[in-house]
């Protein structure tokens, strides 16, 4: 129940495609899909010699949707094929008219791989190299292949011109049902939503709050988010709410849509601690909720966020208590930003401004297809 899961979601309520997915879990996911034809692709004998990742889902469901989507052959016709998440664009090995909507190239891969390999064991090391660079090599030979990239942010749309070598990316913000959310009131704590994975960086969060509650007391921090039952996870929230301890901070998992709604109308603002995030949908939805959004000053909310205006982007737990205490301590303030925020937010990034440039990147995606027909025909 991300944010790359909510792009999809929200195509496909457009355009009622037929959705190939390499795993499909419909009490973990949002439950809309369940209206939709969703086909899970086969797995493949090639997944078996990997069975060694059991243990590791997130590198097993990796490698195995790798197979799937590369061998994958799609019988019925299609305008287009639109994939997304990595290694999903393998789909084009055996299929054409791929647009391609980058959500990031694989962080694991390229500009988190030091970060991740530094927190391996250091006997996980060998293999994680080694699974890594046999990525690359199917990924590159992909990618020349891709008929249209599109993407989520300037951010994202740098990193594919580092990483993947494409100059030809077109940046289609993701965006916000301005009629899904609201404001309530402005109650005393702050809300961290957002998956619960450590690239989130919820530490920071925390650290920011002790901070601010050494002279603020009453207030709580909220983080909610989903969270996957793996070991790794579990093992992260429990390092969270260790670090919590002594703190009024109340962790909410896998909560409800409405649920997650409610949250945001009745926060006093936001806190968003990503490590260098794509794009991040908790700054617009926050800002729809007209909330302030207190971000670091990394990836996509530098974008999304006028800092001083519609938030503020900062660069240490310290910066961001002391934006705390000052929203705090001014609740006109807080209630203008949120206010600047909402008008923002609705104007720039929404569902609809999203949808009008997918479809126009389907079209042209499509468009190419009696030219590739005769193309390989000769």
């Amino acid at each position: 129940m991300g944010g790359g899961e909510r792009v999809v979601l929200e195509i496909a309520k457009k355009f009622n495609p037929v959705i190939y997915t390499a795993i499909y879990e419909p009490e973990k996911t949002f439950p809309e899909f369940k209206e939709f034809d969703i086909r899970v692709l086969p797995k493949s004998p090639l997944e078996l010699p990997f069975a060694f990742l059991k243990n590791d889902p997130r590198r097993s469901n990796a490698v195995g949707a790798g197979f799937r989507y590369y061998f994958a052959k799609l019988k019925e016709d299609y305008d287009a094929i639109n994939a997304h998440g990595s290694p999903s664009e393998w789909i084009r090995n055996r299929n054409q008219r791929v647009c391609w909507y980058v959500h990031s190239p694989n962080r694991e891969a390229f500009d988190l791989y030091a970060w991740r390999m530094a927190r391996l064991p250091l006997w996980k090391r060998p293999i994680n190299y080694a699974l890594i660079q046999a990525y690359k090599a199917a990924e590159f030979g992909i990618l020349p292949k891709i008929e249209k990239i599109c993407t989520n942010s300037e951010v994202t749309n740098d990193r594919i011109k580092k990483y993947l070598k494409r100059n030809d990316a077109e940046v289609i913000h993701p965006g916000i049902d301005p009629g899904e959310f609201r404001c309530d009131s402005y109650d005393k704590f702050f809300l961290y939503p957002s998956r619960i994975i450590p690239e989130k960086r919820f530490e920071m969060a925390i650290d920011a709050f002790r901070e601010f509650s050494k002279k603020h007391k009453g207030w709580k921090l909220v983080i909610a988010g989903f969270l996957h039952d793996s070991k790794s996870e579990q093992d992260y929230i429990a390092r969270l709410r260790g670090l919590s301890v002594g703190l009024d901070v109340e962790f909410v998992a896998n909560p409800a849509r409405s649920q997650l709604i409610s949250l945001y109308a009745s926060c006093y603002a936001t806190l968003f601690c990503a490590i260098n995030e794509d794009w991040g949908l908790v700054p617009l939805e926050s800002g729809a909720s007209s909330k302030a959004c207190i971000s670091v000053d990394e990836g996509g909310p530098r974008y999304s966020i006028v800092n001083k205006e519609t938030g503020y982007l900062v660069n240490s737990a310290g910066e961001m208590a002391a934006r705390m205490a000052e929203l705090a301590g001014d609740p006109g303030l807080n209630e203008k930003i949120g206010s600047a925020a909402r008008e923002r937010m609705t104007r720039k990034y929404t569902w609809k401004i999203f949808l009008d440039g997918m479809a126009k990147a389907f079209k042209e995606a499509a468009g190419r297809k009696a030219a590739f027909r005769q193309s390989e025909s000769l």
